[in-house]
């Protein structure tokens, strides 16, 4: 009898997908056929590090100190105190995908040692 079925390689043990109804010690013949199946990581779309908008917080940040800010890219999209407004300041503008920070004051900044 043949049957076909998915198995996945662990630990150097081929693991079926779906419950074998064999004897225990029972030979088989394997056929293998490699499957390439992406990772659940790998996306159509490149990766937005968003290094533009890390950019900016490093350098442009001081003055929105205690608000939310919107970015897009370099460029500031909005502020705020509340999130909410910046958000929807942000979906006002158009911006697809903006970026979101929380701009920390001064005495926010945790503490790093003595």
């Amino acid at each position: 009898m043949v049957r076909h079925l998915e198995a996945v390689y662990e630990q150097g043990i081929l693991r079926p997908l779906e419950p074998l109804v064999l004897a225990e010690h029972q030979r088989v013949r394997l056929t293998i056929e490699e499957k390439t199946a992406p990772l659940i990581w790998e996306s159509a779309r490149p990766v937005n590090e968003r290094r533009e908008e890390l950019q900016w917080l490093a350098r442009e940040s001081g003055p929105y100190a205690g608000e939310w800010v919107a970015l897009d890219g370099p460029n500031l999209v909005a502020h705020d105190e509340r999130l909410a407004i910046v958000s929807a300041a942000a979906k006002a503008a158009g911006v697809s995908e903006p970026f979101f920070a929380s701009v920390p004051r001064d005495q926010d900044t945790p503490f790093g040692g003595w």
